[in-house]
């Protein structure tokens, strides 16, 4: 899928794991870069769960506004199929590449297990903002309550 190439870089949520790395003090960060810099697959794999999601929740929505490029849209007209059979074949795109990022966190030992943890971490928060519709570009009162909830009433330790 063409598409994939682009939409995958414009997700950028390794750039968004590469703000959590700056502010730690226990890693080699000669060792962090030169990891960072290679390309790990599981941020490759990130960026494509969010990409895949994202056009599959806002697939109507941007439609309705004339964007046509989008994953499902794009997979729609490549393979000449129904927007149900596109959206689960990106389904299981997506399942595919959560697998990718579990086994980079199981076997990687390119850097240390916290690094990692950041990028399971973003994975569970495009989980919580895309699970009942897009709670990215359009939060509801349920997601905007559970976030004031961790700051009002935080889980105690």
């Amino acid at each position: 899928m063409d598409y994939m190439e682009i939409g995958i870089a414009t997700s950028a949520l390794d750039d968004l794991a590469a703000y959590g790395f700056i502010s730690m003090n226990d890693c080699n960060e000669k060792q962090l870069n030169e990891w960072f810099n290679s390309k790990p697959k599981i941020f490759e794999a990130l960026n494509t769960v969010f990409r895949l999601r994202n056009d599959q929740v806002t697939f109507e929505q941007e439609l309705s506004r004339g964007e046509v490029a989008n994953g499902v849209n794009c997979y729609m007209k490549q393979h000449g199929v129904t927007k149900e059979a596109a959206v689960e074949v990106l389904r299981e795109m997506e399942r595919e590449n959560y697998k990718i990022m579990m086994e980079e966190f199981v076997l990687s030992k390119a850097v240390p297990r916290q690094i990692l943890v950041r990028a399971l971490n973003i994975a569970g928060v495009i989980d919580l903002f895309y699970k009942e519709g897009d709670g990215f570009g359009h939060p509801d009162q349920k997601l905007k309550d559970l976030i004031v909830s961790l700051f009002l009433h935080p889980i105690p330790l």
